[in-house]
């Protein structure tokens, strides 16, 4: 959801829970109070975010302009809103905080993310919240562009992927090898038209997608993460979709 506008709308739709963009939390407090209240009287659980280092702070945790202390504090402030509304999953994608320019040493670039990524999981557990690592496409940050990648830099530690469909193939990767790569820590899913916003579900990519899920061993949540050009009337078409496709499909276990 990007808005409450959107939450309240989505309540009256066959969906099992919200996934918010935390750029909706970017408010002051005396304004999250009647925001917080819209989105709960929408009735449905909010149960994932996504975005926790919204794009307007300009937050760097890689490279020489890296604060990892100011994203911390921004993040802090998102989580502990997110968690006042029930999130119990927050998805760290923010492509522009992880970007680097191309002369800069891809090591230190994978050092300074996981120091951040793992001191950013320890607040989200304090705080009873799964923090799970998001592969995005190269249109929007150079680092970490496939579940391959990210499950090399996870390994030993707690963290997890976050896959999602539309990078899968935006990146033109292998629907089954990316989702094999992830099994065991894969921590959430979403998914969309392809491309994103074009109304294009391709229902065999998807069928192959939440079938690799299966494959994987998830069985946890499948969010919708599209760009709706008018949700009212494009929305309620896709829940159509992936409840047709998920009612056909046999879950895992």
């Amino acid at each position: 959801m990007k808005s409450a506008e959107q939450a309240e709308y989505a309540g009256g739709l066959p969906l099992d829970y919200l996934e918010l963009k935390g750029d909706m939390l970017c408010v002051e407090p005396a304004e999250m109070a009647a925001l917080s209240a819209r989105l709960l009287a929408a009735g449905l659980p909010i149960r994932a975010m996504t975005s926790p280092l919204p794009r307007r702070y300009g937050c760097r945790v890689v490279g020489d302009d890296a604060d990892a202390e100011r994203a911390l504090a921004v993040f802090r402030e998102m989580i502990d809103k997110a968690a006042a509304l029930g999130v119990e999953v927050v998805v760290l994608g923010s492509g522009q905080a992880r970007s680097f320019p191309p002369t800069y040493d891809a090591d230190r670039a994978r050092r300074q993310f996981l120091d951040f990524a793992l001191v950013a999981h320890a607040l989200c557990e304090e705080r009873g919240i799964r923090l799970t690592l998001e592969p995005l496409n190269r249109t929007e940050t150079n680092f970490l562009n496939s579940c391959v990648e990210t499950r090399a830099l996870i390994e030993g530690t707690p963290l997890t992927i976050a896959v999602d469909c539309f990078h899968v193939v935006s990146e033109d990767l292998s629907i089954r090898d990316e989702l094999a790569a992830g099994a065991g820590r894969i921590g959430h899913a979403h998914t969309s038209s392809l491309p994103r916003g074009t109304g294009d579900y391709r229902p065999a990519v998807q069928q192959e997608f939440v079938g690799a899920l299966n494959t994987a061993g998830y069985d946890g949540r499948l969010t919708i993460e599209e760009d709706f050009a008018d949700f009212e009337r494009d929305a309620p078409v896709a829940v159509d979709v992936f409840r047709a496709l998920l009612a056909h499909h046999t879950p895992v276990g």
